[in-house]
């Protein structure tokens, strides 16, 4: 091995150490951080929202994106479009689910 001035040698690769622990993930935004103490309190920030994309009400009511999906198709479940996206509404969950509002 020749050494250069100024350059300083890297050894090559050795014998694995200890694993390094995991990198905690990015700590939550201002915007998520609603999201993340309701998370930890155990409640649904969506749950106040006035309007949820198709996943978020599956999420909420417990039912499949894909039976939704099929009852929107049906007429059985109202939603507004806006641009591409689906919405529901509150009353178009309560409606669909039979909850007097």
């Amino acid at each position: 091995m020749t050494s250069h001035p100024g350059r300083r040698h890297r050894p090559g690769p050795g014998p694995a150490g200890p694993p390094r622990p995991a990198r905690d993930p990015a700590p939550p935004e201002d915007d998520d951080s609603a999201a993340a103490a309701a998370s930890q309190a155990g409640t649904d920030p969506a749950a106040g929202r006035l309007a949820y994309s198709v996943e978020e009400a599956a999420r909420l009511t417990g039912l499949s994106r894909d039976l939704l999906y099929d009852q929107m198709r049906r007429g059985n479940l109202s939603y507004i479009k806006v641009g591409r996206r689906r919405l529901i509404t509150r009353q178009h969950l309560n409606q669909f689910l039979g909850i007097a509002s």
